[in-house]
């Protein structure tokens, strides 16, 4: 066990089967981002491309989540997230052997990104049935450490595989990875909190509310993810070796990380205002992706670490916030936030690609910048519809 407060404890065993079930489901569309300059290579395709390539995994995530969100209400969470592993190394093991041009290439992304939308809804619901409330901040902040470490993990794959071994070999690796996560995942009895809310479907929510939050959420993670896809082109264009972009992206990987356990961690000392928390960090966040935009090798550095650890860092605080203010029903509206993400991660990094190939780097930053101030704003109005709702229970 690790961390207290007032005697209640975080299972080491739930942390860890979070963080390896949303890695595992977040690792093939990171690679596609951090191996894009070697796959592209590889299968002849332009810059937009990449961009493409991260929508269909995303478009794909999108339908499974909005569709199976409530099933880890239904089912036992465990079970779902170990289906959800499971089809991932599919789609992952599948690139790595089949993947000869663009087309089968996002087929089995799309493999893979149904089974990222079933399992971000079956994490949270797991994490909520748990872990006590009064640590689930800190909890949900590990959790989404997940996506970091995902790209932490692709970043390293270009120096460690992609320019040794191959690209293709990434994929195996973190294929291999999915499949020990699958193996691992408990078939038994749920594990439970016997102070967090029992998941029903009989809970009520209201929907409008999750519309406005997963708009904003589209917004920051359209510009967030178009980040995630094309730091190593942007890097390699400004005249860094693409073993070094790999690197740069590792770093920031690590900014995000330490930024979602941190903001965890404040967020349970806390008794509200987790979403205007996760407002601001999205509108400083735009202050990294206009330091991007000025295409200055040196400001690389710190423009990575300011746009992953503020505008990729405010995700696991998000979730939170939802599932606080939706106890036992955790899935569903997570399952509806989540699909705005998704959507914002098929607009961004289609949107970006297309401008870096038509305009320019500066410019695509530049509307970057201005989603994730768009943002900001959205959420601070979801906010405001949450307290307004009569089915609000917490403020967020």
């Amino acid at each position: 066990m690790v961390g207290s407060v007032a005697g209640e404890k975080i299972s080491i065993k739930v942390v860890a089967l979070a963080i390896s079930a949303t890695t595992s489901a977040s690792l093939p569309v990171f690679l596609t981002g951090a191996l894009s300059v070697q796959i592209r290579a590889s299968l002849s395709l332009g810059r937009a491309a990449t961009g493409f390539l991260v929508a269909v995994f995303f478009g794909s995530a999108t339908v499974s989540s909005l569709t199976t969100g409530g099933l880890s209400e239904k089912r036992k969470a465990e079970s779902v997230m170990k289906y959800a592993a499971f089809f991932s190394a599919v789609g992952m093991l599948g690139i790595a052997l089949f993947a000869r041009s663009f087309l089968t290439f996002a087929l089995f992304l799309v493999i893979s990104g149904l089974a990222n939308g079933v399992m971000q809804p079956a994490v949270n619901t797991f994490v909520a049935g748990a872990i006590p409330a009064t640590r689930q901040g800190l909890a949900f902040g590990v959790k989404q450490a997940a996506i970091p470490t995902a790209t932490m993990l692709a970043g390293l794959a270009v120096p460690a595989v992609a320019l040794t071994i191959g690209w293709r070999y990434g994929y195996v690796f973190a294929a291999a990875i999915a499949v020990v996560v699958a193996a691992v995942l408990p078939k038994g009895k749920s594990i439970r909190s016997s102070t967090s809310p029992t998941n029903s479907t009989a809970v009520p929510i209201s929907i409008p509310p999750l519309i406005m939050l997963a708009f904003a959420m589209a917004l920051g993670a359209g510009a967030a993810n178009a980040m995630g896809a094309y730091l190593v082109e942007n890097a390699v264009h400004s005249g860094i070796a693409p073993g070094s972009a790999g690197l740069l992206a590792a770093l920031g990987s690590a900014s995000g990380l330490s930024a979602r356990l941190v903001s965890g961690y404040l967020a349970d000392k806390r008794s509200g205002g987790h979403i205007r928390v996760a407002a601001m960090m999205v509108g400083i966040g735009a202050i990294g992706y206009l330091l991007f935009a000025t295409q200055d090798a040196i400001l690389l550095i710190p423009a990575t670490l300011i746009g992953y650890g503020a505008g990729w860092g405010w995700n696991g605080l998000y979730n939170f916030a939802v599932v606080k203010n939706h106890p036992g029903a955790a899935g569903r509206a997570t399952g509806i936030t989540q699909s705005g993400a998704y959507v914002g991660s098929v607009i961004g990094p289609i949107g970006f690609g297309l401008i870096v190939q038509h305009v320019s780097f500066q410019f695509g930053w530049t509307l970057a910048a201005t989603s994730a101030i768009l943002s900001s704003v959205f959420m601070l109005f979801g906010r405001k519809m949450l307290i307004r709702d009569k089915n609000r229970v917490l403020p967020g």
